[in-house]
């Protein structure tokens, strides 16, 4: 009777861990999914309707990112408003990839040079 009941607290154990090493490759899906970016790049254009932002990269890519009223402008209007008409702004974006897209969590626009 006692090695059956060490053999059940061993399998409980063995089970518990094979459940635990599942959940941890998804854990580091998602915490991969949610890791931060950085992108630089010139302001083309911003449509504040869809609340998008494209981008060209220092390879003539133009690359989208949507924001959204939490996401921190840093810079002298502190604003997305602030960037309408500034078109060739050098912007760097901080973003996450979620669900296919780039979604901005912080712009940061370099102060004009005089």
């Amino acid at each position: 009777m006692k090695a059956i009941s060490t053999c059940l607290v061993f399998v409980l154990i063995l089970s518990t861990a094979a459940i635990y090493a599942g959940a941890a490759p998804q854990a580091g899906a998602q915490q991969q999914a949610q890791e931060e970016k950085v992108f630089e790049g010139a302001l083309v254009r911003i449509d504040t309707n869809a609340k998008m932002l494209t981008v060209k990269g220092t390879d003539d890519k133009e690359w989208q990112f949507t924001y959204t009223d939490e996401t921190q402008v840093m810079g002298p209007d502190r604003s997305i408003q602030g960037l309408a008409g500034k078109s060739g702004a050098a912007l760097k974006i901080t973003y996450r990839v979620e669900q296919g897209k780039n979604h901005a969590t912080r712009i940061e626009v370099a102060s004009p040079e005089n």
